[in-house]
Parts: structure tokens; C-alpha cells; sequence
């Protein structure tokens, strides 16, 4: 008897697991892990991916959790008896993207955050894969409800801010209202067919009824956002469904319309009476400034496409490595600095090269047309809904980079697997057919077993997603010191807040940020010598940030070395970054106290931008780049001298209208500040107050 209880129960498991559906306890563990990361990746994973580290840290303990938890499932997975990943051309072609990717890291310009960018879209789309080896048609309407309940709990919060507030830009646990509309848009068409699914699986009234609320609380989730491409994406990925449904049941659709005509019109005008409602105040009043080539947003966008652009084209094949985009736009720019290139597929094509770009693309339009090949059958909710999720994010790709953030690529690998699954299963199986009879014949078949328990794909993939959680986790750690570090700083104990730093620096040695951060605490501690080989090692880290450069200049300042070392700086830091305005002012005050007149013509060039796109389109129009102003009292002086009196009075109007919006805006600039950081949370409206008079002191 003692003997044979573990035997019994074994399976006693085994048996519960087949009960379910699933032909192991590890299989059925792994699908539950799926659902329970779909259903919570909106709220957790939908944060910046800060790959410059200027963002809050709690992302990088996301995405590492996440990862490391990937690679548990991935191990459950490896040991199923039937998860075998299936590589189709869309498979196939996300294997290459990878590989690709990983390629381009290798020859990136700064690893450290091309491997944690790898690490995270690979986590994403092993996602794919995943669902490829649990694929059975029962088990669809969980994936999507899971889904729509991710997606549909982030929206309440927001709508009851937007009731509470009026606040027309909800954002809900996504970094910007953009990328929250982008995965709404996405959404929509898998809650447009959710209630068909439901048809099949219930006849509970209640069920059937409740199974309209993802739509009804996504779409009005969608409004609150303001987002004009979400709106855009959103009303082209439904027009791709609708027209889907319609190829696949028009015959029925006919009559269930002709049927039930007065409720349809009834329903249809309530949800457009609400939407109007909602859209005149949120949506409607930015899709007509658009039409303006006022609309600060769209210019902006413009500039930094084509500024994309020209990175593309530096390096076409393998671009300048996953994740570069944030330290290398700046040297391609036509306007001031973005994180993001506002585009996925430029950013992809510049951060990983022109084949990256094509490969995924191409994985795209197999699962399309592999869908498109199961549109009648059955299946045809499932292709509707998903090819309109992805439509969706091809379309709003075009005017955002929701690729950056990981619960969107997640929703795209789900979409891109519903597309591709069971294609050979059904591929008999016709729109009328009995469900009962047809439905997944080979998918529902009694477990086969293998000579091997363990799947090598599956066994490498865990061994990569622990990897890359590993290396996310030290980025993690490494900030979380800074971040002690930094709070030792503004309590007044610098010399604490440097071993803090070199904490951080040893957790995540690869940072250039904490380097930086290391080198600057040091010589301000009097450890100079130290400092100024964390400053070095910053630059070399990451030689194409031009504020790595800047404090090698200002440290040599500080040293008194011979100016011909201090201009060799200067020119590093412009040379990636040739349109900033801050470091062509400080290198115009070195050269002015040098007294060398060559600074005079920086002081040219910062005031000659104000008329450019740079000066004309802001990254947030809230933030006055007071760095005009700046200019214009320094050249003061010079053109009294001249006796430019004509000039010199324009300028100061100018600058004079500058230091008037930033006093009105004073509030947001410094939550802005707060938010997207600087040396030490400096303000940058520290002199607005001198400023404002030194100009009026010229007026007179």
C-alpha cells in the first residue's frame, strides 16, 4: 500500500489534467501562467521601457519578473509531452527577427541596453510560440477572454478619472495616452467578435449580454484617450474586421439583421449618441487641429520620421543595435529630443537595420494570409478579430512606437499565433459545419508520446528568458541604489551618496548611466581622480551621449587643462548631439572666458535655431527651452558693441514672449523635469526670475 500512493497519486494529477483538457499537470500549469500574464501584462508591463534609465525604476523589476517567470513556463513547456513548437513561415520568420536582433546588439554602439531590449521582445514574442504549442480550438475563448479582461479593467480607472476630472488625455498604467490608445485599437476587434465565441460556448442569457461590456468599456476607453492615430487605427482595424465577418457570414448576417432590425438601430444609435457625446469633447477638437500645420504634435512627429529616416540609412543592414534609438537620434535630429521615434517601423529599421524591419513585417503578412486561409471556416471570429488587431497596430505603428512597450508586442504575438493555429486542423472544416462532429480532430486526440520528455527549443528558450531576467534584475538592482544614492544627495551627505553610487555601478557595471552618475558624486565628494575615471568610463561605455562628454569637459574646466583638451571634449558632445542648445551655450561661456571670440558663434547658432523646426515644434509645448533667451543676454553685449541696435531689440522681444510662456507654465515644466530627469533633478527654469530682468534691463 506505502508503495503505490505516490503511483496513485501521479495519476490521480494526470487524470485532473486530461479532465481539463490538457494531457499533463505541466501543460495545463503553463497555460494557466499564459493567462494569468495576459490578463495582467496591461497593468504591469504597459510602462516606458526605459532603456536610457531616465524613467522611474519599477519597469525594469516588471519586465525582469516577467522574464524570469517566461522562463519557468518555458521549462513547464519543455517537459509536455506535446508542446513541440511548430515552425511555420511566420514562425519562422520571428526566429529570423530575432536572430537578427541579436546580431545587431552584438554590433551595436551601446550593449548594455541593446541586450535588455533583445531580452525583452524576445520575452514577448516567445509568447507566440507558446500559444502555437497549447493551441486547441477549446481553448481560444480562453486566450481572448483573458485578453479583454486585461485590457478592460486598465480602462475603468480611466473612465472614472475622466468622469471625476474631465482630464480629455487618459493615459491609464501606460506611459503616454498614445500607447494606451494603441493597445484599445488593438483591442476592439477581439472584443467586437468576443460575443460570438460566447454564442457558441454558453446559452446563458446573462453571459451572452455581459459579453458586450469589453467592447462598450474599451471603446469609451479609446475616447477618453484623445489619441488621434488610436482613433484612426482603431476605425480601420473595425472596418478590417467588419468586412472579415461579412466575407465569412453574410447570408446569416443578412438575416439576423432583417430579424432584428429596430434592436440593431436602437443599439447603434445609443452607443453613437454616447460616443459623439464623449468624442466632441475629447477627440474631436484634436483631429481638427491636426488639420493645421500649427498642430505642434504632428510637425513634431514629421521632423522626427525623417530624422528616423537618415538613422536608417547610416547603417541600413544592421542598424545601430536594439534599444539605440534614445542616445543616437540626437546626432540625426531636426528637432529637440524624444525617446522614441513617434514610428515602430522606422525605429525597428534603425535601431536593428532594414531586414529586421522586413523580416518582421514578413512574419506579419504569413499569419495574415495564413487567417485568411481559415475564413471559413469556424475559426472565422478568431481570424476577424485578429487580423484587425493587427491591422490595428500596423496602422498606428505609422504614427507611434508602440513596439517600445512590451504588453503591446504581447498582444501582437497572441494575434500573430491566433492567425497562424490550426490551420491543417480545420482546414476541412467549412462555416456551416457541426462543431460538435468537426471541430479540431487531430488538436483533440488522446496524447502520443515521445522518445524524449524534454524539448530542446523549449530548453533553450528557458536558459535565454533566465538570462535576460538575470541582466534586467541587475538593471534593476543597479537603479534602485541610484536611486538610495541620489536621496543621500538632496539630504546634504554627498560623501554617502558617492558609496551609495558605487554600489549601483558595481551591481550593473555596464551602465554608463551609473558610471556617470558615479563619476559626478565622486568629484563633488573630492574624489576626483576617481570621478574623472567613472566620467571616462561613461563616455567609452557610451560614446554617442553627448552629456558624457559635457562632464568630461566641465571636469576638465575644473582641472584647468589646456583648452585645446577642453574644446576636443565640446566637439565630442556636439558631434552627437549638434542641436543642443544647453551645451552650445556652455561651450559659448568657455569660449567667452577664454576670451575667444569663436564663441559668438554659437551664441549665433542657438539663436538662429529659434527660427528652425527645432526652435518652432517643441517635444511638449508646455516646455519653454528658455535657452534662446539665454543666448540673447549673452550676445547683448556684443551687438551694443555693434551698434545692432534694430536686431538687439527684436531678440529681446522674443526672448522676453520665451520667459513670459515659461512663467505661465512653470508647474508642468518642473513635474516635466521631475519626470524625465536631469543632473540631479536640475531645473531648468533655475534662472527665469534673472533672466526676465536682465532682459528688461536692455529694454530701457
Amino acid at each position: 500500500m506505502l508503495s503505490t500512493r505516490p503511483a496513485s497519486n501521479s495519476a490521480f494529477q494526470t487524470d485532473r489534467a486530461a479532465l481539463l483538457g490538457f494531457e499533463s499537470l505541466s501543460s495545463l500549469l503553463a497555460f494557466g501562467a499564459l493567462l494569468g500574464l495576459l490578463a495582467v501584462a496591461p497593468y504591469t508591463l504597459s510602462g516606458f521601457w526605459a532603456s536610457t534609465y531616465e524613467i522611474t525604476t519599477y519597469d525594469f523589476w516588471a519586465q525582469a519578473i516577467f522574464l524570469l517567470l517566461a522562463a519557468g513556463a518555458a521549462l513547464l513547456l519543455a517537459i509536455s509531452p506535446r508542446a513541440a513548437p511548430r515552425f511555420e513561415t511566420c514562425g519562422a520568420l520571428l526566429l529570423a527577427f530575432l536572430g537578427w536582433n541579436a546580431l545587431a546588439a552584438l554590433g551595436g554602439i551601446y550593449r548594455h541596453d541593446a541586450w535588455l531590449e533583445l531580452s525583452r521582445i524576445f520575452g514577448a514574442l516567445t509568447i507566440f510560440f507558446a500559444i502555437r504549442a497549447l493551441w486547441k480550438p477549446s481553448r481560444a475563448i480562453w486566450i481572448v477572454a483573458a485578453w479583454l479582461l486585461g485590457m478592460t479593467w486598465v480602462c475603468v480607472p480611466a473612465l472614472l478619472d475622466f468622469a471625476q476630472t474631465r482630464y480629455p488625455r487618459q493615459a491609464g498604467p501606460f506611459f503616454n495616452t498614445n500607447l494606451f490608445a494603441n493597445s484599445l485599437a488593438m483591442t476592439l476587434p477581439m472584443a467586437f467578435i468576443f460575443p460570438a465565441l460566447i454564442l457558441r460556448a454558453t446559452k446563458n442569457q446573462v453571459m451572452r449580454i455581459g459579453s458586450a461590456l469589453p467592447f462598450l468599456i474599451c471603446a469609451l476607453g479609446l475616447i477618453v484617450t484623445s489619441s488621434k492615430g488610436g482613433f484612426l487605427a482603431a476605425l480601420l482595424a473595425l472596418f478590417v474586421t467588419a468586412i472579415l465577418i461579412f466575407r465569412a457570414k453574410s447570408a446569416a448576417i443578412r438575416v439576423f439583421a432583417r430579424n432584428h432590425r429596430v434592436v440593431l438601430s436602437a443599439a447603434t444609435l445609443i452607443f453613437l449618441l454616447a460616443f459623439g457625446a464623449l468624442a466632441a469633447k475629447t477627440i474631436v477638437p484634436r483631429l481638427q487641429n491636426a488639420r493645421s500645420t500649427d498642430d505642434n504634435s504632428t510637425m513634431f512627429r514629421a521632423y522626427i520620421w525623417r530624422s528616423t529616416l537618415d538613422m536608417a540609412r547610416a547603417r541600413p543592414v544592421l542598424g545601430f543595435g536594439p534599444g539605440a534609438f534614445p542616445h543616437v537620434y540626437p546626432k540625426y535630429a531636426r528637432v529637440g529630443y524624444t525617446r522614441s521615434a513617434h514610428q515602430s517601423w522606422l525605429q525597428i529599421a534603425a535601431e536593428g537595420g532594414f531586414p529586421a524591419l522586413f523580416l518582421l513585417l514578413g512574419a506579419v503578412a504569413a499569419a495574415l494570409k495564413s487567417g485568411a486561409a481559415r475564413l471559413q471556416t469556424r475559426d472565422w471570429p478568431l481570424v476577424a478579430g485578429a487580423s484587425g488587431a493587427v491591422v490595428a497596430l500596423l496602422a498606428h505603428g505609422n504614427v507611434d512606437s508602440g513596439f517600445e512597450t512590451t504588453s503591446i508586442v504581447i498582444l501582437l504575438a497572441v494575434a500573430l499565433a491566433i492567425l497562424t493555429a490550426s490551420r491543417n486542423s480545420n482546414r476541412n472544416q467549412s462555416a456551416n459545419s457541426n462543431p460538435t462532429k468537426n471541430e479540431g480532430a487531430r488538436d483533440e486526440s488522446p496524447p502520443q508520446t515521445r522518445k524524449s520528455r524534454l524539448d530542446f527549443f523549449w530548453l533553450g528558450a528557458t536558459l535565454l528568458l533566465a538570462m535576460g531576467g538575470n541582466q534586467t534584475q541587475k538593471a534593476a538592482s543597479g537603479e534602485d541604489a541610484r536611486a538610495r544614492a541620489e536621496e543621500f544627495l538632496r539630504n546634504g551627505a554627498p560623501s554617502v551618496a558617492a558609496q551609495k553610487m558605487a554600489e549601483a555601478a558595481t551591481l550593473d557595471p555596464n551602465s554608463a548611466r551609473l558610471q556617470s552618475k558615479l563619476g559626478l558624486l565622486q568629484i563633488r565628494s573630492g574624489e576626483t581622480n576617481q570621478g574623472r575615471a567613472a566620467l571616462e568610463s561613461a563616455a567609452q561605455l557610451q560614446p554617442t551621449r553627448g552629456a558624457n562628454w559635457t562632464n568630461l569637459a566641465r571636469e576638465a574646466t575644473r582641472a584647468g587643462e589646456s583648452p585645446a583638451e577642453i574644446e576636443r571634449f565640446y566637439a565630442r558632445a556636439l558631434e552627437n548631439n549638434p542641436l543642443d542648445t544647453a551645451i552650445l551655450l556652455e561651450r559659448a561661456a568657455f569660449r567667452l572666458d577664454s576670451k575667444n571670440s569663436a564663441g559668438y558663434n554659437d551664441l549665433e547658432t542657438v539663436l538662429a535655431l529659434r527660427a528652425q523646426p527645432y526652435g518652432k515644434y517643441a517635444p511638449v509645448e508646455q516646455i519653454v527651452n528658455l535657452d534662446f533667451a539665454r543666448a540673447t543676454l549673452l550676445m547683448a553685449p556684443e551687438l551694443q558693441r555693434k551698434k545692432q541696435t534694430a536686431r538687439l531689440r527684436s531678440l529681446v522681444k522674443n526672448a522676453l514672449a520665451d520667459c513670459a510662456r515659461a512663467q505661465s507654465f512653470v508647474a508642468q515644466n518642473e513635474q516635466m523635469r521631475r519626470e524625465t530627469g536631469g543632473d540631479f533633478g536640475k531645473d531648468e527654469n533655475f534662472d527665469l526670475e534673472s533672466l526676465t530682468a536682465g532682459l528688461r534691463a536692455l529694454q530701457l
